[in-house]
């Protein structure tokens, strides 16, 4: 803990992310963790939320986009975070991925207007099974397996009658990663990426529990995150995104023709 004070500072930590070529995402995942840190501030502890985003890159490999520490994971604060991230100059984001938190949900709809949501689909089956009867779980279970595994949107659908009212309030969310190549969808159905995050962030922040103050709450998890980023950069590759740049191509193609046509006068 004392290393992580005197080598970071709040400069270091909120400059990890520079305005520059690799900050243009492909595929973007904006994947919330909310650490309940016990801060002291004004002589009482109260507990702070830490925002995480993390995303893949143009060369397909994952980073750590910005942390941001907050009273709550409310929308002001999903708004105000990702509204700085816009700022340090993150754009081309594609792809949300993330649970069904109203705050975060609705901050991305004014940060990143018309980006495609992905909702998590564990916390979505979990949804789903919490409102039927545990003898009935099991079964439900494998029946949701099957269309989240489905090979497109409509073969999902087709198979939506084995399940209840519940799953048709969120199946068009939930099937939207199925609008990508088949080779990205497993990876970006799920939050499971940033809950291994997760796990890792709240081991640490067991160790210390009550910080003195926001700023060295600030230089633990920055120190965590910039040591996780510099892992992730040189490590193994998340995606091979070549497939997924022609699959961007086509779809823009296909926009323009539709786009042209529609423009042609009827005879």
């Amino acid at each position: 803990m004392t290393q992580y004070q005197i080598t970071l500072s709040d400069e270091i930590v909120h400059g990890l992310f520079k305005e520059d070529g690799a900050m243009a995402k492909l595929v973007e995942q904006v994947l919330n963790q909310v650490l309940e840190a016990e801060v002291t501030e004004m002589l009482q502890v109260r507990p702070q939320s830490a925002l995480i985003v993390i995303g893949v890159n143009m060369r397909g490999y994952r980073e750590v986009l910005g942390f941001w520490i907050g009273d709550s994971e409310t929308y002001g604060s999903w708004n105000d975070f990702l509204a700085w991230l816009k700022g340090r100059g993150l754009r081309g984001v594609d792809l949300v991925v993330s649970d069904q938190h109203g705050g975060l949900v609705k901050a991305v709809e004014t940060q990143f207007q018309e980006v495609m949501w992905q909702k998590c689909q564990i916390h979505f089956t979990r949804n789903i099974l919490d409102a039927y009867p545990k003898q009935l779980q099991s079964q439900l279970h494998s029946q949701l397996r099957v269309i989240w595994e489905a090979p497109d949107v409509e073969t999902a659908r087709q198979m939506l009658h084995r399940v209840m009212d519940i799953l048709e309030q969120g199946f068009d969310d939930a099937v939207a990663v199925l609008n990508l190549p088949e080779r990205y969808r497993k990876r970006l159905r799920t939050t499971n990426g940033i809950e291994r995050l997760n796990e890792e962030v709240r081991r640490r922040e067991r160790v210390i529990r009550i910080f003195p103050n926001v700023e060295s709450a600030k230089r633990l998890l920055g120190a965590l995150l910039m040591e996780k980023d510099e892992a992730w950069s040189t490590g193994r590759q998340y995606f091979d995104m070549r497939t997924y740049v022609e699959w961007k191509q086509e779809q823009t193609a296909m926009i323009t023709n539709e786009l042209q046509q529609a423009a042609v006068p009827a005879c």
